[in-house]
């Protein structure tokens, strides 16, 4: 009875860390990205993993698409893969239509695109880093760059939208979550955060008149232990004679 007990319980963990492995190796298939930084217009460099081919397939190409939220793009070299970034005229929409720059528009990155020099076996990964300036939002908005990965045989888009409280779909669009915007000056750097009174209190330095005090009130408990010591010492010789 203690055997079968045991083996069953042997397979149940077994079955239940097959479940747990099997979802984190789902979730981890995806094309993903991370950022060293979320505030929202903030500086950030974002990167993207791509940790497989295409069904089996070498990956070839990978291409990014920008979104109009995000204005310039810089791509980090990658030894192994060329570069090649396309754009389109881009007028910012708070320029008046009186000024010089309005009437000449501007150039917006719209992808990013790393082609392999050697293809990307299909059990081995890589990441690509891009840098810009995140957009303005609030807290829990996705900034999306939905990704094309072609492969010697096949490709696969990853561009579907992820519903925040919906189950992610089946080829997400690597994302970033905004977080709230950090306070800035007028030159844009950040502006240090103002202690609360209960803060200042427990960081203030003590009043220098109360370690004075303190001090003095130890010299003076040290100064009777040591009187008390002198008179016991001297009493005690006397006795002694």
């Amino acid at each position: 009875m203690h055997n079968r007990l045991v083996a069953g319980g042997a397979v149940t963990l077994g079955i239940t860390a097959a479940i747990v492995l099997g979802s984190a190796a789902s979730a981890s298939a995806h094309v993903s990205a991370t950022a060293t930084s979320t505030a929202a217009n903030s500086y950030t460099t974002a990167t993207f993993s791509v940790p497989h081919g295409c069904d089996g397939s070498p990956t070839t190409k990978i291409e990014f698409q920008v979104p109009e939220s995000v204005i310039e793009v810089t791509p980090t070299v990658n030894p192994n893969w060329t570069i090649r970034k396309a754009t389109e005229p881009y007028t910012d929409p708070s320029a008046s239509a009186s000024d010089d720059e309005a009437e000449a528009a501007a150039e917006r990155v719209t992808s990013i695109t790393y082609t392999a020099k050697t293809p990307l076996p299909a059990d081995e990964r890589d990441t690509f880093a891009l840098s810009f300036s995140l957009p303005d939002g609030k807290a829990g908005d996705l900034v999306e760059f939905p990704a094309l990965q072609t492969c010697e045989k096949g490709s696969v888009e990853w561009n579907q939208e992820q519903v925040a409280g919906e189950a992610e779909p089946e080829h997400p669009a690597p994302s970033i979550t905004l977080t709230a915007a950090e306070a800035t000056d007028d030159d844009g750097d950040p502006i240090a955060a103002t202690p609360t009174t209960e803060a200042a209190a427990a960081t203030a330095p003590a009043d220098p008149d109360l370690v004075g005090r303190f001090l003095g009130l130890g010299g003076l408990v040290l100064g009777a232990v040591a009187l008390v010591v002198a008179v016991a010492n001297t009493r005690r010789r006397g006795s002694v004679k």
